[in-house]
């Protein structure tokens, strides 16, 4: 990574330095579980939780970031988002359709259960000189 105290944001301001960003959209269902709110994004495997629904964003959020900057580190990131099925196109990344999630057992048992969910889509920027 060029710069290393420059961080990814999941928010539409956030930008590299270069003005040169891909720009994406990140998707993941809160819902309960015995008493903590599960943040759980099943395009690329990862949760989180938190005590409460704004606990658990925010925890997903600094998850994610984490995520992200280690990918960018080691170099994986496009490796590791191809593998979970995401598709690169010029300065888009495209995710896998959550029709085609909505088949994992994870969201199976999600979209199947008794427990209610809420679907969370922010849009999500990483830089291209990575």
């Amino acid at each position: 990574m060029k710069n290393s105290n420059q961080r990814v944001k999941l928010t539409a301001e956030a930008s590299d330095n270069f003005g040169k960003e891909y720009r994406f959209s990140i998707e993941f269902v809160i819902f309960r579980e015995n008493d903590l709110f599960i943040a759980y994004c099943p395009s690329l495997d990862l949760s989180s939780s938190g005590e409460s629904f704004n606990d658990a964003i925010s925890n997903f959020y600094e998850m994610f970031q984490l995520y992200i900057e280690s990918c960018v580190e080691n170099k994986t990131l496009f490796a590791d988002l191809a593998a979970h099925g995401w598709k690169m196109q010029k300065k888009t990344i495209l995710p896998p359709k959550f029709s085609s999630l909505a088949k994992k057992p994870e969201m199976k048992r999600i979209l199947n259960g008794n427990t209610g969910f809420e679907k969370v889509v922010v849009p999500a920027r990483v830089p291209m000189a990575i």
